[in-house]
């Protein structure tokens, strides 16, 4: 194929060329985002609805990591990432943030970057359901009807308990 016919004048093929490596640096980045750093390969996907309150964790663009009725759209469906040394890593389908708990800015969802802050251990109570603790923080997800959505001290009680729908 003679390009040169195609696209004409220079000007035009240089910018065949760079809009063609710009689209491949986009594709490349797209996926190099599903797999991070001792990522096993395993993926799951799952909404979080709390047992006490019955809201979904929530991440949007204009209101954040937050506790929302549940509604079924991907705001409220998270990827799981096992990493390597058996915790999990949550990134959200909707902004491609991750949840993230460190002790200054507390639970939020924040850019993936692998580290202890987004890594979470989870263990399941007889009662059904996933508690999710931090590895950096050694605190837990937690969901009230009076404070929201936040990170605080493991205690065992449903308001740290989710689970997977």
């Amino acid at each position: 194929m003679n390009t040169s016919r195609l696209l004409g004048t220079r000007p035009a093929r240089t910018a065949a060329a760079t809009f063609a490596a710009l689209a491949l640096s986009l594709a490349a980045a797209g996926t190099a985002g599903a797999a991070g750093t001792g990522t096993t390969g395993t993926v799951y996907s799952y909404a979080l609805k709390n047992h006490n309150t019955g809201r979904c964790v929530d991440d949007s663009w204009g209101a954040g990591l937050r506790a929302f009725a549940c509604n079924g759209l991907n705001y409220q469906n998270f990827n799981f990432y096992k990493q390597a040394d058996g915790t999990w890593v949550l990134q959200n389908q909707n902004t491609g943030r991750c949840v993230d708990d460190s002790g200054a800015a507390g639970l939020r969802a924040f850019g993936c970057n692998y580290l202890d802050f987004q890594k979470w251990r989870l263990t399941y109570p007889s009662g059904g359901g996933a508690v999710y603790q931090n590895v950096n923080t050694g605190r837990c997800i937690d969901d009230s009807v009076g404070v929201g959505l936040r990170a605080f001290a493991c205690n065992g009680l449903n308001y740290q308990t989710f689970d997977f729908v």
